[in-house]
């Protein structure tokens, strides 16, 4: 989800607090925390490979959500001294709660308890930009009630926005697994948000013998089928998996990728596709890993966002 929405939800929290809407450290607070695990944007500066392995980890976790908090709340607290710094403290970490929490209601996912364990958490259920969250947030800030009002009014609104994307799923999975007429128990259903359109959800069949990708109207049932995918059973597929990068592009895609071979004279690629974006008639991130008539291996290039992109991690000569 991206910073401005953080922000725009931030301050819905900061709404819930009695606090009257201006600036004060509550409302800076609330809004600052809600924004401030997205810190981990300065690792872009390495580049797309390092961000994308960082980025919605380390500072998407609960302990670093609580030093953020610390670390806003003494800004402010030095700042602003007739707020009590327990009260700042407990609207910005509100504020990063909330970050974490609606990142794991989309398809990219968060890890919440690093450096525990590195498991993933997604729900699967909202876009990437969430226009709903936006209006609900700002009608907080704009109701003219007092803040146990306000709280009820938010606490149901959100869950009945859950309620009704959880409906939407189901009635998409369930149409899908009838169509296909699917055995759920040996092949596998994901139905994930689409990118950039509320009433649309992409779904993804995965068997041993083929994949099926392509998008669904929930309205209207109108389906769209992206691409068919053959399964391959080449004896290299599971040493790329191994790779350096074959290991990452794993655990970033949630293991909902496509593998697809191809035998040269003098070397076997192997391109991973990350099956969870299609955009502007391509899936977003890709990554080719290769061996030589040896099986031994070559390279590993990641392409971050669009094909053309490359990113070189290893090369052996």
């Amino acid at each position: 989800m991206d910073p401005v929405t953080h922000g725009i939800i931030g301050l819905g929290i900061s709404a819930l607090s009695g606090e009257p809407t201006s600036i004060n450290p509550i409302t800076i607070g609330s809004v600052l925390g809600a924004m401030s695990p997205d810190i981990d944007i300065v690792v872009k500066y390495w580049g797309d490979y390092k961000y994308l392995k960082h980025h919605r980890g380390p500072t998407h976790s609960v302990i670093s959500l609580i030093g953020l908090s610390l670390a806003i709340t003494t800004g402010l607290f030095l700042i602003v001294s007739d707020y009590s710094f327990f009260r700042i403290f407990i609207w910005t970490f509100l504020g990063c709660l909330s970050h974490t929490f609606f990142d794991g209601l989309n398809s990219y996912g968060v890890r919440p308890f690093m450096p525990f364990t590195k498991r993933k958490y997604l729900a699967n259920l909202l876009m990437l930009y969430d226009p709903i969250l936006t209006v609900l947030s700002l009608a907080l800030v704009f109701l003219n009630a007092n803040r146990i009002t306000k709280t009820i009014v938010a606490v149901a609104a959100l869950s009945v926005y859950i309620a009704f994307r959880l409906f939407m799923r189901r009635k998409v999975q369930r149409f899908i697994r009838d169509k296909y007429d699917l055995d759920l128990s040996k092949e596998r259903l994901y139905i994930l948000p689409d990118l950039m359109n509320f009433f649309k959800w992409d779904y993804i069949i995965k068997s041993d013998d083929y994949k099926i990708v392509g998008k669904i109207n929930f309205i209207n049932n109108k389906e769209q089928i992206i691409t068919k995918l053959s399964h391959s059973n080449h004896n290299l597929i599971q040493e790329a998996h191994s790779t350096q990068l074959g290991t990452y592009f794993k655990e970033f895609t949630s293991s909902i990728i496509h593998t697809e071979v191809t035998v040269d004279d003098d070397k076997t690629v192997l391109k991973l596709i990350d099956l969870r974006y299609y955009l502007k008639d391509n899936f977003m991130h890709h990554a080719t890993i290769e061996f030589n008539n040896e099986k031994e291996h070559i390279s590993s290039i990641f392409h971050p966002y669009k094909i053309d992109k490359q990113i070189l991690v290893e090369k052996n000569i």
